[in-house]
């Protein structure tokens, strides 16, 4: 199982650039762009995805991860940010996957 879950996060992170050459990545990921977001690295992308996940679903009181589902909503948002660069990641996330964020 976890074997497939890296196969998934590698084949989305493919096409991302090295991570930035920074010791400590501070990130607001209020202002993140997906301009940014794209640019991460395999390790940065899988944090900020597993971060945004898990804001989302604290925010509705989800308590069950479902891997599949979740590369599926990662490759959704990744796609929609390869076209709207000046968007917030967090922005795409409710546009691309028809969500509001918690408040």
């Amino acid at each position: 199982m976890s074997r497939t879950v890296l196969m998934i996060l590698a084949v989305l992170s493919a096409s991302t650039a090295p991570a930035f050459a920074q010791e400590k990545m501070v990130v607001d990921m209020k202002r993140l762009t997906c301009g940014e977001f794209a640019k991460l690295g395999f390790e940065d992308f899988a944090g900020v995805t597993m971060w945004m996940s898990g804001y989302y679903n604290a925010g509705i009181r989800n308590t069950v991860v479902d891997l599949v589902q979740f590369a599926n909503a990662a490759k959704t948002v990744k796609d929609f940010c390869a076209v709207n660069t000046r968007v917030t990641v967090m922005s795409a996330i409710e546009r691309a996957l028809g969500i509001k964020m918690p408040r």
